[in-house]
C-alpha cells in the first residue's frame, strides 16, 4: 500500500503524547496563577494547584521540581507572550496623538496584569527573594521602557530628559498597579477602571513635559 501523505497540519503538530503533556503544562501554569492570586504565594499548595488544574500531585512533579520552579516558568511564559505582544502595548496607534499612545501603554499594561494577577502577587510575596524570576521580570520591564522611549524619541522627545522621564513614569505605572494587586482594600484597586484611566491621564500629563503632544 502507498504511505499516506501527511497533511500540513499533521506535519506541524506535536505527537499525541507531547500534546497532551503540553496541554497538561498549560493547565498547571493557568491553575497555579489562579491559586496564587485567591491564596498567595505562601498560601497556595501544590495539591491545591493539581486539584484546580484536574491532575494528580504526581503530574504537578512529573513537570515541576517544586513550587518555586513552577513559579518561574510562569514568569517565563509570561514575558515570552508579552514579549510577542510588545507592539500592541507599545507601538499601537503610533500615528495618534503622544498622549494617546501613553494611555493606551497604561490600559494595557493593567489590562496584563489584571490577566496575571496570581503571578503579580505572587513576585509581591516571594520574587523579590526569587533571583531568576527577577531576573526575568526586570529584564523585560527594560525592554519595555527602551520601546516606549524610542517611540517618544521619534515624536521628537527630548533626548537629554527622556530616559529618566520614562524611568519615573513606568515606576508610576507598575508602582500603582502592584499596590492595587497587594492591597485588596486600596482606595485605588487594579481593576478599578476609572483609577486606571486616571493613572493613563495622569501618566500622559507627566510625559508631556519631555515630548510634543
Amino acid at each position: 500500500m502507498p504511505r499516506s501523505i501527511a497533511t500540513p497540519a499533521e506535519k506541524h503538530s506535536l505527537p499525541a503524547r507531547q500534546a497532551r503533556s503540553k496541554a497538561t503544562r498549560e493547565r498547571l501554569l493557568a491553575a497555579a496563577e489562579k491559586v496564587f492570586a485567591e491564596k498567595g504565594y505562601d498560601g497556595a499548595k501544590l495539591a491545591d494547584i493539581a486539584e484546580e488544574a484536574g491532575v494528580s500531585v504526581g503530574a504537578v512533579y512529573f513537570r515541576f521540581k517544586d513550587k518555586d520552579a513552577l513559579f518561574l516558568a510562569i514568569a517565563e511564559t509570561f514575558t515570552g507572550e508579552a514579549r510577542a505582544r510588545l507592539s500592541d502595548l507599545v507601538l499601537e496607534g503610533k500615528a495618534h496623538a503622544t498622549a494617546d499612545i501613553v494611555r493606551n501603554f497604561v490600559l494595557r499594561t493593567a489590562s496584563n496584569m489584571r490577566t496575571h494577577r496570581g503571578l503579580f502577587r505572587a513576585i509581591i510575596e516571594r520574587g523579590f527573594d526569587h533571583e531568576g524570576v527577577m531576573t526575568i521580570m526586570f529584564t523585560f520591564r527594560d525592554e519595555i521602557a527602551r520601546a516606549l522611549e524610542a517611540v517618544l524619541a521619534e515624536r521628537g522627545g527630548k533626548k537629554s530628559e527622556l530616559g529618566d522621564a520614562v524611568r519615573v513614569a513606568t515606576q508610576m505605572i507598575y508602582g500603582f498597579l502592584l499596590l492595587g494587586i497587594l492591597n485588596p482594600r486600596a482606595p485605588t484597586q487594579q481593576n478599578a477602571r476609572a483609577a486606571v484611566a486616571g493613572l493613563a491621564d495622569a501618566v500622559a500629563a507627566y510625559l508631556s513635559t519631555v515630548v510634543p503632544a
